[in-house]
């Protein structure tokens, strides 16, 4: 029996809800559609033998990120994202700070599109949760190459 549309994403939805929450905070940044990001994250994170139970993403100013950093991570400094990881088991929490300004400089910078970069920041946070950091030059080579290889599968998601 088919079903409309709407009615077979509205489940899916519903589904995911049940499954993992994920939230994203933005005033019509986001060019990609929710549901589909939702679906994506969730594939890295069952990729690693993890669920999403709740991330949540911020997106925010500059002034708010500038203070974030500050508050909680003591560094005087702009910065493009700020996870904070909450896992304890295999099952990902976490709240994420994205600085639009960062992510549209950052994609000028590396001679990326905003779409690929955006995707690369939430990809990133989830990749923190998963336990992969970014504080040498192997790790941080190890991250871009996870990045990387997140942001095509989207795109073959598609």
């Amino acid at each position: 029996m088919l079903y409309p549309k709407e009615i077979i994403c509205f489940f899916f939805v519903l589904y995911l809800q049940k499954k993992s929450l994920i939230r994203f905070n933005h005033d019509n940044f986001l060019m990609f559609p929710e549901l589909e990001l939702g679906k994506w994250l969730t594939a890295i994170a069952e990729e690693e033998g993890y669920i999403i139970e709740e991330v949540e993403f911020n997106f925010v100013d500059a002034d708010k990120m500038l203070l974030l950093n500050q508050e909680y991570l003591n560094h005087n400094t702009h910065t493009d994202i700020v996870t904070f990881d909450y896992t304890k088991t295999k099952a990902l929490m976490a709240e994420v700070y994205i600085s639009c300004p960062a992510l549209q400089k950052n994609a000028e910078l590396h001679s990326q599109n905003v779409e690929n970069e955006c995707l690369r920041l939430l990809s990133h946070a989830i990749l923190h949760c998963l336990g992969y950091n970014d504080k040498t030059i192997n790790q941080k080579q190890q991250m871009r190459s996870k990045e990387d290889d997140c942001i095509n599968l989207f795109h073959v998601k598609q």
